[in-house]
């Protein structure tokens, strides 16, 4: 398969938390890979907004993120803005 990012992705193993609803609603996620444009993570099921912040603590970083793909409990996310730490 040819990789068609711009950026080199960099595998994890990192706690994430999608933080939406304007903040009064939250959930964990598995972030299983990161790049500066965007990130996969794995909920553990299929369903989730489809845009929301996301926080992953042990790197102090929040963004504001958007599915741009999914399959299952898999979703392929892109960054909107720059990362806040």
């Amino acid at each position: 398969m040819q990789e068609r990012r711009a950026v080199s992705r960099r595998r994890t193993f990192l706690k994430g938390v999608l933080t939406f609803n304007n903040g009064n609603s939250s959930e964990d996620c598995l972030v299983r890979d990161l790049t500066e444009a965007g990130a996969l993570i794995e909920l553990p099921h299929p369903e989730a907004p489809g845009s929301f912040d996301l926080l992953i603590p042990s790197k102090t970083l929040r963004t504001s993120a958007r599915i741009a793909w999914r399959v299952g409990g898999r979703f392929g996310l892109l960054f909107d803005g720059a990362a806040r730490g």
